[in-house]
């Protein structure tokens, strides 16, 4: 697994392939999803972002934190997971 980042104050143009291309811009994004809980009618949506490395990861968020994007002052920081989140995450990366 590799690092999750946390992004917010996205504005509602934004999609999963336009996170995928800017975050790219600094390495190997594993993959971006918009936050379920934000895409109801809110103005402003949050993302997860995964990179493949901690440097690539460090290096998107040196660069694109508190920068514009499609419209937005937009916010990146490393996701902290929260309890359940982690669970389900540990049983992901079990050896099957």
């Amino acid at each position: 697994m590799g690092i999750m980042l946390q992004v917010d104050n996205l504005s509602p143009r934004v999609t999963d392939d336009d996170l995928i291309v800017r975050f790219g811009d600094f390495g190997i994004v594993e993959s971006a999803t918009m936050d379920r809980a934000s895409l109801g009618g809110s103005d402003f949506r949050s993302a997860c972002v995964v990179m493949l490395n901690g440097e690539e990861a460090q290096a998107a968020i040196d660069w694109l934190h508190d920068t514009q994007f499609k419209g937005s002052t937009i916010s990146v920081s490393r996701r902290v997971l929260d309890s359940r989140e982690r669970e389900f995450w540990f049983h992901l990366d079990l050896p099957r």
